[in-house]
Formats: structure tokens, sequence, C-alpha cells
């Protein structure tokens, strides 16, 4: 019921997006089911959608030259009003409508740099990201169509709770549950608030106190009364899970997919592709933590953490390719600046991936896992009209996707830097 409806706002946006035929003209035109490259490439678009057959006569040509037409990207583990390097005492300090107004500044980030379509996974200021959807879905700002979480359901002392503070100082707790009973109230008020789907803490964090990334958070009953709280509510579940055991528990309760799944064992792999779990790797924000000079700031638990992690989970990434898990393009961005949203694909391919698959988990993989595989993730007729022009062949120079020159969303033209 979420999904229809969230499908009919955007069609009639969509249909209002291009009175006026567009024809777009390049060097090239990357298949990305097939990796089949066409030369030279012509798409025509009306009412926001790319159409069948010839373009009518007197429609508006726009050639991009030498560039390579690709589908708009999608970023399936995004923190749009979480702004880099803030911490946990930054938040305490910012307020709700500064946070909300970063927000506003990223979704722009983001879209110019080529991603169309991003899934929200755990907001600050409230439920603020659902504004930000609704503002976007309406053309009141500029940014990528959004589906939003508000912010991930956690246990007491785990990765979404602020530990670390003194008792006496209350920093809002209606996100933390303890029991399947406070799970299903919780899911049951998320929805209320107009969320898309329910993110939780499966283990624990790297950019939190006093919790163990490798331990599972909630148990079994309450792992089961959230998901079958969401589902009966047309939503699904994504679990924040560095952990094996805290990946294979939220498996087993049948989450949509795992995010980071830094120390997946090829055992666990084998039982998400069994039960068609996506994974969610956020390669970079890891790599991140751990820069040289501490550029965002990250306290030394954190760092001691990430710095325990980040030499294992190569072999995580491995196992879930090597089962055939779906794996799904996500960043963490929040965790790092905004602006490189597409960094990801670097680290997507040195862990194992070819340049084409890496594609595709922004495209048809992520347009999957969102549930809008009809409507986003290629080039062929009848889909919406999203897509990004970038110079030379990523196939071979899959850092292309870090200098996107073109952005078209629903239609309309929204970076031109050509």
């Amino acid at each position: 019921m979420i999904l229809r409806c969230f499908l009919a706002s955007l069609v009639s946006l969509a249909l209002a997006a291009q009175e006026r035929p567009l024809i777009l003209k390049a060097a090239r035109l990357l298949d990305v089911r097939t990796g089949k490259v066409a030369s030279p490439a012509q798409l025509w678009i009306k009412d926001g959608r790319i159409q069948p057959g010839a373009p009518p006569a007197g429609a508006e040509t726009l050639d991009l030259g030498d560039r390579t037409l690709l589908p708009g990207l999608i970023d399936c583990h995004t923190h749009l009003l979480i702004p880099a390097g803030l911490g946990e005492l930054g938040y305490l300090k910012r307020s709700q409508g500064a946070l909300i107004l970063d927000g506003v500044v990223n979704a722009r980030k983001v879209l110019e740099a080529g991603f169309t379509t991003v899934r929200d996974v755990g907001a600050s200021a409230g439920f603020g990201d659902g504004a930000l959807r609704d503002a976007i879905a309406h053309g009141d700002i500029p940014g990528p169509r959004m589906l939003v979480a508000g912010p991930a359901l956690s246990i007491t002392g785990g990765h979404g709770d602020l530990n670390g503070f003194p008792p006496h100082l209350h920093t809002g707790d209606e996100h933390i549950v303890d029991s399947p009973d406070q799970a299903r109230h919780a899911v049951r008020e998320w929805r209320k608030r107009g969320v898309d789907l329910i993110k939780v803490h499966a283990t624990g964090g790297v950019l939190s106190n006093h919790d163990d990334p490798g331990a599972p958070s909630f148990s079994a009953l309450e792992f089961k009364a959230i998901v079958e709280e969401a589902n009966r509510r047309g939503m699904d579940v994504c679990a924040h899970a560095h952990g094996d055991a805290g990946i294979l528990e939220a498996t087993l309760a049948g989450v949509r997919s795992i995010e980071h799944g830094s120390l997946l064992s090829p055992t666990t792999a084998k039982e998400m592709k069994a039960r068609g779990t996506f994974l969610v790797p956020t390669l970079y924000a890891l790599e991140s933590i751990v820069l040289p000079g501490n550029p965002y700031k990250v306290p030394e638990g954190s760092l001691a953490k990430a710095r325990a992690i980040l030499p294992l989970r190569r072999a995580g990434f491995k196992a879930a390719l090597e089962a055939g898990v779906p794996i799904a393009y996500g960043t963490d961005i929040g965790v790092f600046e905004h602006g490189q949203v597409a960094a990801d694909f670097r680290f997507l391919v040195s862990y194992g991936m070819t340049p084409l698959q890496a594609i595709q988990s922004a495209t048809l993989v992520a347009a999957d896992l969102l549930r809008l595989g009809s409507e986003l993730g290629t080039l062929e007729p009848g889909r919406w009209a999203d897509l990004i022009a970038v110079d030379g062949d990523p196939l071979k120079d899959i850092t292309t996707l870090e200098r996107v020159r073109f952005v078209l969303k629903n239609g309309k033209v929204v970076r031109q830097t050509l």
C-alpha cells in the first residue's frame, strides 16, 4: 500500500515534469543489463519517461557530445540530515531546524553528483527526513527522490542509544525498544509518522560508545515483532549489522537488507542468498574513519573499532560475492562528506567486483532492493527519465562516475557542466 501511494505521487509529478519532448544524444549509452555499449546513443523523453520508437517532429534536441549515458544512480544507505564529522556531542548542540537545513544542502549535493534516488536510513532531527522527502517530491527544493526510515530502532545501550553521557542527561529514547510489545508499538508509531521503511540496529556499531560491533542486539522475539509488524503495514526492514551472529539473526527474521555486513561468514552469506536478503556494504565509510589526520574528528574508541574491523571486512564482502548475494550500492554518507557519494564505486571494484557489477549495484540491484525495478535502474522505454552522462567509458575507468557532467531527473535537467 505504501509503495503504491509512493509510486502514484511520483508518477503524477513525472507527468508534469516534461511537456515538450526532449531528444538526448551522446557518443555512447551503457546497457546496464548486458554491459553492451551502444554508439552513437539517442533517447527521447516526454512526460518524465523514456519513450519507445522514433521521436516526434519538433522535439527539443540536446547533444551531450563525447559522453556515456547511464541510468540515474541509487544510494541505498544515506544520512542526508547528518553532517559529516559532527559527532554525538555535536548532535546535542545542533537544533532540529539546523539539521533539516543541513539536509537541504546535502540533498542538492547528492543529486548533482548523479544520484537521483536514495534510501535514507536513520535520521536525526526526529522525522525531518520525511519533511525533506516531501519537499523534494513537491518540487520545492532540489534533491533525489527519497525513501525514509526515520530514527533507527535500537536496544538500550545499543548502537542507536547515546551512551557515554551522564544518566541525568535525557537525550530522547523514543526509538529504544526492549521487548516485542515495545517493538510493535514503535513500528506502528513510525508508520503513523509517515516512514517508508524501518531501520534497526541489529548489532553494535563503530561510531558509538560502549558497544561491540560484533555483538547482536535484539532478541529473536523482538526481531520477529519488528519485521512482522512492518510487513503487515507494507514496509520492509533494513538492519545495521557488523557481526556475523547479528547478520544471521536479522536474516532469519526476514529483513530486506543487511547494512555493512562487515564480518559476514560464508555460511551466513549462503543463508542470505537462499532467502533473497540484500547486502548494502558501505565500504568507503569505514575507510574514511581511519583517514590520515582524522579529518572527521572520530573519537579514539571508534578509531580502534574501525581499525579492528577494516582488515576483516574484505573477507566478508568476498563471501557475499561468491555466494551470489544481491549487493546494492550504499555509502553511509554523513560518516563522510555527502559530495563524495560516488566514492564507493572505487572500493567495490578493488574489493572484487567488475566495473559492470559495481554499476549494476547502483542501478538494477538497488532498484530491485527498493522495489522500484519496474520504474528505475535502466534506460529502457517506460522507465522514469532519470539519467546521467559522464566522460569516457565507466567500464574502463570506474572513477568517471565521480565526475558526473549531466544529470536528468524526471525528465528535467538538474545539472549540466559540459
